[in-house]
């Protein structure tokens, strides 16, 4: 491990497929959510608290797939790990789009 790690391509990765998540769920600031922020792969992202809470937007989420964790009320974090397909980053966050904006129909 250390030595993959010295290499610098799971750092590299981690940095490259955080840029491509982070791009796609900050097309939907103003459509439900609030703010994004993170590091890599990790995301945090702040839901209109008038839209829906974190957990339910967790629940929501999991229905269709995608596993994320709620916390401080409103916000939700993912987490993919390194090894996360580049289609399957653009297929989360369309899932998260498709619960905020049934969320916004009810």
């Amino acid at each position: 491990v250390v030595a993959l790690l010295a290499t610098g391509e799971p750092q590299e990765r981690a940095a490259l497929l955080g840029r491509r998540l982070h791009a796609g769920l900050e097309r939907l600031i103003g459509r439900g959510v609030l703010a994004v922020r993170g590091a890599g792969l990790w995301a945090g992202i702040d839901i209109d608290p008038e839209l829906a809470t974190g957990r339910e937007v967790c629940e929501l989420l999991m229905e269709r797939g995608v596993l994320a964790k709620d916390t401080h009320g409103s916000t939700i974090r993912l987490a993919p790990p390194i090894v996360v397909d580049p289609a399957d980053l653009d297929w989360a966050v369309e899932q998260l789009e498709a619960v905020l904006l049934d969320l916004a129909a009810r």
